[in-house]
């Protein structure tokens, strides 16, 4: 157990063994909360550019842009019916 000291700013260090443990590092993001008598951080994942996006094959693609492009003209027929419009 280490121990910190605030700041004038209210800041605290965490020890380096505890951020190197845990992987953080500047500009990770961490939770704060309060529990009973207890100051307690959670770490936040981080996500990777990486992980926002999926790897589809050409076939996948092509599939969802026309399933995608049926449903636009679908609603075009519609809005178009529904103003009166052939």
């Amino acid at each position: 157990m280490a121990t910190v000291t605030i700041s004038s700013r209210g800041q605290i260090v965490i020890p380096k063994k505890i951020r190197e443990l845990l992987g953080l590092s500047m500009g990770n993001k961490l939770k704060v909360f309060q529990e009973n008598k207890k100051i307690v951080l959670v770490a936040e994942p981080e996500v990777k550019p990486s992980e926002l996006f999926v790897s589809a094959s050409p076939h996948a693609v092509d599939k969802a842009t026309k399933a995608s492009r049926e449903i636009d003209e679908a609603k075009l027929k519609k809005l178009l019916h529904d103003l009166g419009i052939k």
